[in-house]
């Protein structure tokens, strides 16, 4: 057995796009061990009234036998830690640490962090750093409180952690953890990128697992690109990496057909085995 068919087998549910019964049972029958919650502001406070709700969803995922692994806290360009605008900064951080003390509630173990959104210039960068410094500290602070850990996210082009060495700045000494997405680096290559955060002493608490192009983010399936997926499993092994192999692939990739919850297992299948070359060829 391989490093990585040892992992959990993980998806964002921006696959299925709900976190409904059926919707989880599906995954889970399909060989799905555990999920990860993302869904926008609107979704999560208002069509699911997940602070609300959550046990709702534990007892069901509980019955059906799949684990909450994760829940992504929301983001868009209002929705953004870093913020210069203090109305909205306060609202996405209360906002969050309401998702986070519900998740906690449901047995969720990781609260999935974006620093920042985009564009940042270049001016405003440090204090855009210093804001989400402070805003990844409180809710940190809040993740603790919910038994959990909080992960902040690598990110593409413009955003906040766009490279390895402003990531690791961010986040030492805040007590959180690390994210790591296969599909958001455009300035460093991924394996150079990972090992930096893996010799940082950072914990890689989990992942997204997708493919692209190198020119920006696609999530895509893995063999559907560029990534060097040994030399990413490399990494994480000799870390000891022990969170699931996270896909985050919608069941419609960019510029790609749907996909269907097989295909999505069959490929996290081969990625584990060494195999997606081959898968692909």
């Amino acid at each position: 057995m391989t490093y990585a068919q040892k992992l959990k087998r993980g998806t964002s549910l921006c696959f299925t796009h709900s976190a409904e019964y059926e919707a989880l049972k599906t995954l889970h029958d399909a060989g799905i061990d555990c999920v990860e919650f993302s869904f926008n502001f609107d979704t999560y406070m208002n069509k699911m009234n997940f602070p609300e709700r959550a046990e709702e969803y534990a007892a069901a995922a509980k019955e059906i036998g799949i684990e909450l692994w994760s829940i992504h806290l929301p983001f868009s360009r209002k929705l953004d830690i870093s913020s210069a605008d203090d109305g909205q900064r306060e609202l996405i951080l209360d906002t969050n640490k309401k998702l986070i003390a519900a998740a906690g509630r449901a047995g969720f173990r990781v609260a999935v962090l974006h620093p920042s959104s985009e564009p940042i210039t270049d001016e405003d960068r440090p204090s855009r750093l210093a804001r989400s410094r402070e805003g990844i500290i409180m809710l940190r602070e809040a993740a603790d409180a919910a038994g959990m850990a909080l992960a902040v996210e690598n990110l593409p082009r413009t955003c906040l952690c766009n490279r390895s060495g402003e990531m690791i700045d961010l986040i030492k000494g805040t007590g959180a953890d690390i994210v790591f997405d296969t599909n958001h680096s455009l300035i460093e290559e991924n394996v150079a990128f990972l090992s930096a955060l893996a010799a940082s002493g950072i914990k890689i608490r989990t992942l997204h697992i997708s493919d692209y192009d190198f020119v920006d983010e696609r999530h895509r399936l893995p063999g559907d690109g560029l990534n060097n997926w040994a030399g990413i499993l490399s990494v994480l092994e000799g870390v000891g990496y022990d969170g699931p192999l996270m896909y985050e692939v919608p069941d419609i990739p960019k510029e790609r057909e749907k996909i269907s919850v097989d295909e999505l297992v069959a490929n996290m299948k081969a990625l584990a085995a060494g195999e997606i070359s081959r898968f692909f060829s």
